[in-house]
């Protein structure tokens, strides 16, 4: 069966096991497939069958079957089969003239019969060499093509690869000192080695050759070591050939027998870029002919890009050509995809010309961007650019791009600048983010650039949270064993850094250097662990002391900014909060930095009462750690507090969407706890105490049996238990958990834990301003569940606060014990002493609490006024005014003003009237 099959077969067997998967057409490869390709090329279905079972079909039908064929085996990673021998023809036939088919025919039916031909061609520039050759190429199979001009080093590299040859002695030896007689002898020794593996390869030779060409810089040079062309110099290593080979040359060879070669016609031309793409409409064919003129090389390239953009490929040989080469070079390494644009400038410095002097080809390889710049035109046609035309094209485009950070480090990187690249990347260690696989390709650095990326590595993964990160890993160990004593030390901060994030407070001061022997930015670094570790051990006053030592120091603008961050801080523990908005405010430099700042802002505002501040911060701080890749641990840990904001401010919907995302993206369980207690007030304020309940019990579990981050996890625990506590009290009293509040429910197992909790709170004096808030809102609920007069006389020792807004909660609460023992003038002299602080809970406590002792002073008609007012609050605090006002106002009164005949009792009717205004 094997014996019959046609070369179109074989060629399909061949490819099959290397192609998987389906397409719009079918499954690749198969039969109804190969139909469906060749018909969207413009062939005909119908021939596909007939060509493969029985070859048998018109020869254009046959190239388009072919081209498919060649790309599923591009595809597949493998090198398609040669074009068939009576394809090669007939493609010669029709594309080549006169002249160039006697002498393709003479060239290749000398091969197929055996023989050994050895053909020169001379022609000028734009007669056709390279067409006549790239036509035989296509013909027979296994051909070696070499083109040869200008700097001949750069072609003859790649060849040397092909043949298994070293030339690199050779031309090191190349000097422009050395006599003109010692260089000729170098360069004939060239020509011999190259001679012989030429004739151990046992390939077919296509040459092409320019006019003129240099090698390491150096005239070409003939035995006598007179200077001579191209075409001069080649000749005895053509003679010197034994096999079979066609060489185009641009002069005739001073003793070798040559054909000359004519310039093509318009329709020789026409001919050829139908041959090369039959499907062109032939108004874009003679758009090609009327660019190239009557210039062959021109027209070769022309069609070359065309076949690139229509098809998506790019040639193997375009790269090659000696007139591209420098502008695919060019563009390849001045435009990366991150950044396209080629200012004109530039790119005409690295050509040496100018725009207007480039040919039609070199002009098809751009595109106008604007504002004076260009990018390529396909960038699939982009060549690998072998390093050191690489490195001369970075050295140039970082001379040109002084101001561009991201061009600075791109072009440093390629250029092998590691001098100044190590030096952007000390300015701002953020910016390894833009080259993202720097600490993988520095192996083999030298040591002392190396140890300085590894600080900018430990720097960036550290500002990230990342510690763990192997990138991280790598360079402290590569740091922790330099031979330099201060880089040591700074390895040795970094890595109490990371104890420090990890909760391991004990561990970080095994590792920390004494403070005294700290300076610099090493000092500075190593004295914010120390504020650390001393805020962990609750001196708040050492910690602020090391935060201004940290100050004092010359330190850069990235390291400045984690400084003013620990200032604000330590300021924000010590409760002079306004300064520490200040130094927050001044955190400026990195994003993720500014991001940090901006939460922190929105959590001592959200502390403090200034709920809508607070609101505004937090979304611009969420948004900036999302922007600039902070962990998703930290970005959950903040959408959490978020959503805590706009729960304050009444915003339940957007709420409840940043606090069960937190909880659904945070991997942590630690964080996820956490979500998961916040979570719950939303559901308390909401008043679902058993959904509160079903989030508070998983929390509590993880939370009481937490080893990392002790001090945390016992904070947290604590406010977990409290808001158990909550829950209790909302399921007992009916109400939501929101202002006012109104004391006299009867919660047996939230007193329990709240009494419980107070004990402990008061016998072990914990610090801390996030302390004093747990027990006053311990207290507070507490109160609720007490004898009036036992809750006046603990609320009583609650009110000496010196913040605000904790004062404001704690004189409220009293007012509250008052108002239930009917003290009215006593309660309302509590509450008119509590300043007008922007929140919403604050205001709805204060507003009840007046129209309560109102109503107790028999005012109905100033009570219903007072309680108009709330029209500037929260929805869900108005309805809350409606619940709890309701059951204590005059019914008779409140059923004349509602004017309702609902079956809902009054506070439900009072509530839903509020909520609605």
């Amino acid at each position: 069966m094997s014996g019959m099959s046609t070369l179109w077969q074989t060629h399909l067997e061949a490819l099959r096991p290397h192609l998987s998967g389906r397409d719009h057409r079918g499954k690749k490869g198969s039969l109804r497939w190969l139909e469906a390709a060749v018909a969207e090329r413009g062939g005909r279905a119908g021939t596909v069958r007939n060509i493969l079972y029985k070859d048998l079909g018109s020869p254009e039908e046959k190239m388009r079957l072919f081209e498919v064929i060649s790309d599923l085996y591009t595809e597949a990673g493998l090198e398609a089969p040669p074009l068939p021998s009576e394809l090669a023809l007939e493609s010669a036939r029709r594309a080549l003239g006169r002249d160039k088919r006697r002498l393709f025919r003479r060239f290749v039916r000398a091969l197929e019969h055996g023989e050994k031909p050895q053909m020169v061609v001379v022609g000028g520039a734009a007669t056709g060499k390279g067409v006549l050759l790239s036509a035989v190429e296509r013909a027979v199979p296994g051909c070696l093509m070499v083109n040869l001009g200008g700097e001949l080093a750069q072609h003859l590299h790649p060849l040397a690869e092909k043949l298994g040859l070293e030339l690199e002695g050779i031309l090191s030896q190349l000097s422009p000192t050395q006599p003109y007689a010692l260089q000729a002898a170098l360069q004939d020794e060239l020509r011999n080695e190259i001679a012989k593996a030429l004739n151990a390869s046992g390939r077919t030779l296509l040459l092409r050759a320019e006019k003129d060409g240099q090698i390491g810089g150096l005239s070409l040079r003939d035995a006598q070591g007179n200077p001579v062309g191209l075409a001069a110099w080649i000749e005895p290593l053509l003679r010197r050939l034994t096999i079979p080979f066609l060489a185009g040359l641009s002069e005739p060879p001073p003793n070798l027998a040559w054909h000359p070669l004519s310039a093509p016609s318009r329709a020789e031309a026409r001919r050829y870029v139908k041959d090369r793409l039959p499907d062109l409409p032939p108004e874009r064919v003679e758009a090609l002919v009327n660019q190239a003129g009557r210039n062959f090389a021109e027209l070769s390239r022309l069609v070359l890009l065309e076949a690139a953009q229509t098809h998506g490929s790019a040639p193997s040989n375009l790269a090659q050509d000696t007139t591209l080469r420098p502008i695919l070079q060019a563009l390849a390494v001045l435009s990366p995809e991150a950044d396209p644009g080629i200012p004109v400038a530039l790119l005409e410095k690295a050509l040496g010309k100018g725009l207007e002097h480039l040919s039609q080809a070199e002009r098809a390889l751009l595109a106008p961007m604007g504002e004076g710049r260009v990018r390529p035109a396909l960038r699939t046609l982009l060549p690998d650019v072998p390093e050191r035309e690489a490195r001369k094209l970075h050295l140039l485009a970082l001379d040109f791009f002084k101001g561009d950070l991201f061009r600075q480090l791109h072009h440093a990187r390629g250029a092998g600048r590691l001098d100044r690249l190590t030096e952007l990347l000390a300015e701002d260690p953020s910016r390894l983010s833009l080259l993202p696989t720097l600490w993988a390709e520095s192996q083999q650095w030298p040591t002392a650039e190396r140890e300085k990326l590894a600080m900018a590595v430990v720097r960036y993964r550290a500002v990230l949270g990342q510690y763990a990160h192997p990138e991280a890993l790598e360079a402290l160990e590569l740091l922790s064993q330099s031979a330099d004593p201060a880089i040591q030390s700074w390895a040795r901060v970094k890595a109490a850094e990371a104890r420090v994030d990890a909760g391991d407070f004990a561990g970080a001061l095994t590792l920390l250097p004494p403070p005294e022997t700290l300076s610099g930015e090493i000092g500075a670094e190593g004295l914010l662990v120390w504020a650390a570790v001393e805020r962990w051990q609750g001196d708040y006053a050492q910690a602020e002391a090391y935060v201004r030592q940290a100050l004092a120091l010359p330190i850069p603008p990235f390291l400045a900014d984690r400084v003013r961050l620990w200032q604000g801080l330590v300021a924000k523990d010590a409760g002079r909060f306004e300064e520490a908005l200040e130094a927050l405010r001044q955190v400026s430099h990195d994003p993720l930095l500014v991001g940090r700042a901006r939460y922190q802002s929105g959590d001592l505002l959200l502390r403090t009462g200034r709920v809508y501040e607070a609101e505004a911060q937090m979304r611009q701080g969420l948004e900036a750690l999302e922007s600039s890749g902070a962990p998703r641990e930290e970005v959950a840990r903040v959408r959490a507090r978020f959503g805590t904001a706009l729960r304050r401010i009444g915003n339940f919907t957007e709420a409840e969407k940043y606090l069960y995302q937190s909880i659904r993206e945070a991997s942590d369980p630690f964080i996820r706890a956490r979500a998961m207690s916040e979570a719950s007030v939303l559901e308390l304020a909401r008043g679902r105490p058993l959904e509160a309940l079903e989030l508070l019990y998983q929390a509590e579990a993880y939370l009481r049996e937490a080893r990392e981050r002790p001090e945390e996890a016992h904070y947290r625990h604590r406010r977990t238990l409290y808001r158990i506590a909550v829950a209790y009290w909302v399921r007992a009293s009916g109400l939501p958990y929101l202002p006012p509040y109104v004391g006299g429910q009867k919660a047996p197992q939230s007193e329990q834990i709240l009494r419980e909790l107070r004990a402990e709170l008061l016998s072990k004096k914990l610090p801390g301003d996030r302390y004093i808030a747990l027990s006053i809102d311990v207290a507070l609920k507490l109160s609720l569940l007490m004898l009036p007069d036992e809750a006046e006389a603990m609320m009583q020792g609650c009110l000496q606060q010196s913040d605000p807004y904790f004062q404001a909660q704690a004189r409220l609460g009293y007012a509250e014990t008052l108002a239930r023992q009917e003290k009215w003038a006593e309660a309302l002299a509590q509450v008119v002493q509590i300043g007008d602080l922007p929140d919403p809970g604050v205001q709805s406590w204060k507003l009840g609490l007046e129209t309560q002792a109102l109503l107790g002073l028999g005012q109905e008609e100033a009570a219903w006024k007072k309680l108009q007012s709330s029209a500037a609050l929260p929805a869900p605090y108005r309805a809350q005014l409606g619940r709890v006002l309701g059951k204590i106002w005059p019914a008779r009164a409140l059923q004349t003003r509602l004017k309702t005949q609902s079956p809902l009792a009054l506070e439900d009717v009072l509530a839903l009237s509020l909520g609605q205004v």
